[in-house]
């Protein structure tokens, strides 16, 4: 037998060439550098009820709309470097990736890791192994779980615990949003980016939560909405847009003036 298998290797050597390469690669897209860990569905339920994992789904919107991981964040592998702003503010959260079979997570897997994102996890064996464990999908939009604090602000004892959570509903080409992010990024905001170019639905979401308002940006700093870029920056002009972010405290709080 092994030497008709030897034969048959000597007659077939491209194929055996072929299937070193193939797997050569995919090595290299799991455990090559720069790669995530993988995890199987029940770890991934671990990550998610013990960690607050943030679970991005990366397949397309029809293979989403059919059915997905609770409260997962759409965004779709070929749309993840345009909308990476939206998980800036998960940089200190786990974040799982998923996708059909576990291929395409992994790509995105590695992109979120060469942009620092570093505890990045692909599912392995995607929505077939999740669906395979009798695990529950759904097919209604969700909210994502709110991001971790980040370690800078865990370390530093004048940071505050009132820092409120930030949406920003922006489009691609909109210089406006630009300049709001700008400012949040200086002010070393985290904050959640949700692009209405990309999702109807999200367009809807927006309308629904800024009373009609249909133009780009529109801010919300908690349970305030507080308008577009221009309503931001005067905000800022008039000192009060890091009390609104939790940046300081309230005038109640400081100190008082020793009486003369």
């Amino acid at each position: 037998m092994m030497q008709d298998f030897g034969q048959f290797a000597a007659n077939n050597w491209e194929l055996f060439v072929a299937l070193f390469i193939i797997l050569f690669l995919l090595a290299r897209t799991w455990i090559g550098p720069g790669a995530a860990s993988m995890v199987l569905p029940t770890e991934a339920i671990q990550l998610i009820n013990h960690k607050n994992a943030l679970v991005v789904d990366v397949r397309t919107d029809k293979e989403y709309q059919q059915g997905h991981i609770m409260n997962a964040l759409h965004i779709p592998l070929g749309v993840l470097e345009d909308r990476v702003q939206e998980l800036q503010a998960y940089k200190a959260s786990p974040i799982v990736l998923v996708c059909r079979s576990g291929a395409r997570s992994a790509q995105a897997a590695g992109k979120l890791r060469k942009l620092g994102f570093a505890d990045v996890h692909n599912m392995g064996g995607g929505m077939l192994a999740w669906e395979r464990a009798s695990l529950p999908t759904t097919t209604e939009p969700g909210a994502p779980p709110e991001p971790a604090p980040s370690r800078s602000s865990e370390s530093s004892p004048e940071a505050s615990s009132e820092v409120r959570k930030v949406v920003v509903y922006t489009t691609r080409q909109c210089p406006f949003c630009t300049r709001a992010i700008d400012l949040l990024n200086a002010k070393g905001v985290g904050f959640t980016e949700i692009r209405i170019d990309k999702d109807k639905s999200k367009r809807t979401e927006m309308e629904s939560r800024a009373h009609g308002q249909t133009t780009v940006p529109q801010i919300f700093i908690g349970d305030v909405h507080v308008g577009g870029c221009d309503d931001m920056y005067a905000l800022e002009d008039k000192g009060e847009l890091d009390e609104l972010l939790g940046l300081q405290s309230t005038d109640d709080e400081k100190p008082q003036e020793p009486a003369a």
